[in-house]
């Protein structure tokens, strides 16, 4: 199977999940198949052949005046330099099937350039970025519902480029799946939950015999209710540790929780076997975000650890397999989702994980993800039997075709 890849920006270029999901799938999917990537990204790369696109600068978050961010988000509505360089590049390697991830930067021309060739068209949506120019529908920490101008905008010009020839949309939460059928972006027959994947060899039952380990990984940034989180555990003289990992805006507010409360620490930025051990030290995981969190791999990568989960209402988190569920940017309610966890909840959840680990590897979403592919290549308008088909690949011992 031919594959072209195509998302904004890769893994170099920043520590977003949406990157370092491309960066595996389209290692994961090269060793099967002949994989291109069209990216906006400038970043040396060791892996699949890349071929550039040509992406707008760099907006970053809270940057700018508000009239430079309006004429910014205009710009990337639609490129004719995009829609060009696609229809070119997929001309030129004549895809089986194309997979589309994050267009922020690239516009919606990515869409129109797939769809101008009639090529069966997958699109992976990490969030809501298709719907909502901030891609979270969230203003000031609040559910907003995407009525912005900009928003409404975006929507009517990236929604009717990406409905007007996409095979089948995968959603990394039912959550995800339903906020782009109901916008109509997509037929509910094609759009189709695939649950995040994690790798580990550290799983094991979490039984803590005396306080549990409660752990934080993630951005250190207030949209992920890390203030919360630290706010909860001033309010409790529970004998509860917590342990925190990631970088971040609030990195010199954690470390001041962590000199002032002995039960709090910080293991700053953790990755591969540093992230593994970090793992290994915790009893509960604590997501306590407070914007329309589409779906965290901090999940999968909880869960296929053993490690159950407690989590805020907001966006795909309440999807959390055994997860413990309390009201977004509540401290109080945070310290009795936790509570109910205590004592011996926490046992009888990771044994559960354990028994389903299969379903939060990154194996298995592969073989999802690889099955749609196929399907979509084969029949570019599949039917809602034809993608649950999907669901029921496991692991790698799923089929798989050049």
């Amino acid at each position: 199977m031919r594959v072209a890849l195509i998302a904004t920006l890769l893994k170099p270029d920043t520590l977003g999940g949406a990157e370092a999901y491309v960066d595996k799938l389209s290692r994961s999917l090269a060793a099967r198949h002949d994989v291109l990537i069209l990216t906006g990204s400038q970043a040396d790369v060791d892996g699949p052949p890349v071929v550039r696109l040509p992406r707008l600068p760099l907006l970053a978050s809270g940057t700018g005046s508000a009239a430079s961010r309006i004429v910014w988000h205009a710009r990337d509505q639609w490129r004719l330099s995009v829609h060009r360089a696609v229809i070119r590049e997929l001309r030129r390697f004549r895809p089986d099937v194309v997979s589309t991830h994050h267009p922020q930067g690239l516009s919606a021309a990515v869409f129109t350039g797939v769809a101008a060739l009639r090529l069966p068209h997958v699109h992976t949506a990490h969030d809501l970025n298709v719907l909502c120019a901030r891609t979270s529908m969230t203003r000031d920490g609040e559910y907003c519902g995407g009525h912005c101008l900009s928003c409404l905008v975006q929507r009517g010009i990236r929604g009717a480029a990406l409905r007007a020839d996409v095979s089948a949309l995968i959603g990394v939460s039912r959550y995800i799946c339903q906020r782009h059928v109901s916008a109509r972006v997509v037929p509910a027959e094609r759009a189709l939950t695939v649950r995040l994947g994690a790798d580990t060899k550290r799983s094991r039952v979490r039984s803590p015999a005396g306080p549990p380990t409660l752990g934080f990984v993630g951005t250190l940034s207030p949209h992920k209710g890390l203030q919360t989180l630290l706010a909860a555990f001033a309010q409790t003289d529970e004998p509860w540790g917590l342990r925190i990992a990631g970088a971040g805006p609030l990195t010199a507010e954690v470390e001041r929780a962590a000199q002032e409360d002995p039960r709090i620490s910080y293991a700053g930025y953790v990755d591969d076997e540093a992230k593994d051990a970090f793992y290994d030290e915790l009893d509960l995981l604590v997501i306590p975000s407070e914007w329309e969190e589409p779906a965290t791999l901090v999940a999968a990568e909880a869960c296929v650890r053993g490690v159950p989960c407690v989590v805020s209402d907001r966006g795909g988190l309440p999807e959390t397999p055994d997860a413990s569920v309390f009201r977004a940017g509540d401290p109080a309610a945070l310290v009795q989702a936790l509570r109910r966890f205590m004592p011996d909840r926490i046992r009888a959840a990771s044994e559960r994980l354990l028994a389903d680990r299969d379903t939060f590897t990154w194996a298995t979403h592969f073989a999802r993800v690889e099955r749609v592919l196929e399907i979509a290549r084969d029949t570019p308008r599949p039917t809602a039997d034809q993608l649950e088909d999907a669901l029921s690949a496991r692991g790698a011992d799923s089929a798989g075709t050049r």
